[in-house]
């Protein structure tokens, strides 16, 4: 396309718009893939969360036929506000330098606009993730003055076997959560599992337990008997919350997020659910299981991983804009 600045148009997002922004989302992961990524309903959950100002934090941009080939977005749900998160793409037939730094100008722009919720002194920054393979992506943001900070792993393994039945610490029992009374205790078992990790930032329980609560009251896909608690008498030990399938490929269930609470570390937990997860997985007839995983985790969890089984498929670059120096609120 050319000269776009005469040829596109900027406006706020709405839900009307759904179901093309979840077809440019999924042109864009066809582009890098091979696949579609990305479920309306899904979307849909995350566009209606809590705190969300679509009017204010999202856009998106039209080509001269009134077709939505860019989307950005601003996500700053979340107390204490010192990390913006954005998000900003273009379909992969219409990409132009110029059209997504006037993208990443908006959300600079929005995400200034916030500052002021932050703690004062705060430092406040604006994040952004990207696929390696993304390269028209990566160039922009790193000519724009984001700065790498961290890398991330996509990790699988195939499950054509039985994997090894866990050894549990002794006094350790692995269970189904009870959804309707332990949640906010999971919620904290988690959030407490990863206060060393890097990135963390302490949020409110009270915020964290809406979002959850309305994620939970509005998917198809949340499964409860896939959130497995390692308990110690009446306490949680360990957290593994999984989901039954992706959208990508609904023969690969998924780890979300698996945790240990420090007094129970170096036992052998972390192990235990993982492979108490595969088990149920392979039992449901899932052939892959993947997760998520920081590179360089400071607990070793791709160490773990791949003691597990698991592989590298997919490496992810985490991106940095600093909006306001300060004192710095998340774990480095």
């Amino acid at each position: 396309m050319q000269n776009k600045k005469m040829t596109t148009k900027m406006r706020p997002f709405t839900l009307e718009d759904a179901q093309e922004v979840v077809d440019l989302f999924n042109a864009h992961s066809q582009y890098l893939h091979g696949w579609n990524d990305c479920d309306l309903e899904e979307m849909i959950n995350e566009w209606t969360s809590p705190g969300l100002d679509l009017n204010e934090v999202v856009r998106v941009i039209e080509d001269t036929d009134g077709k939505i080939i860019g989307y950005v977005e601003v996500w700053d749900t979340s107390q204490p506000h010192v990390i913006k998160y954005s998000w900003a793409l273009l379909h992969p037939d219409a990409w132009d330098d110029a059209l997504y730094r006037e993208m990443l100008t908006w959300a600079e722009d929005c995400a200034q606009s916030r500052i002021a919720l932050a703690p004062q002194g705060a430092r406040v920054t604006m994040s952004q993730g990207t696929n390696i393979k993304d390269h028209q992506r990566v160039a922009a943001l790193e000519a724009y003055g984001y700065h790498l900070v961290r890398n991330f792993y996509r990790m699988m393994i195939e499950l054509d076997q039985a994997p090894p039945q866990p050894a549990l610490p002794e006094g350790i029992v692995i269970v189904p959560i009870n959804i309707h009374n332990e949640l906010k205790d999971a919620i904290l078992a988690a959030d407490e599992g990863f206060r060393d990790h890097w990135g963390y930032v302490e949020h409110p329980i009270d915020e964290m337990l809406e979002q959850w609560q309305h994620h939970i009251a509005n998917s198809n896909n949340f499964d409860p008997s896939l959130w497995f608690l390692a308990k110690d008498g009446d306490q949680i030990a360990g957290i593994c919350y999984c989901a039954g399938k992706m959208t990508e490929d609904p023969e690969m269930a998924w780890v979300n997020q698996l945790a240990v609470r420090k007094p129970w570390r170096r036992r052998g937990l972390g192990m235990a659910l993982l492979l108490h997860a595969f088990g149920e997985f392979y039992h449901r007839g899932k052939k892959r299981a993947g997760l998520g995983v920081d590179a360089t985790s400071l607990t070793n969890a791709t160490r773990l991983y791949e003691k597990a089984g698991m592989h590298v498929v997919e490496t992810y670059n985490t991106y940095e804009f600093e909006l306001r120096p300060g004192i710095e609120m998340k774990k480095t």
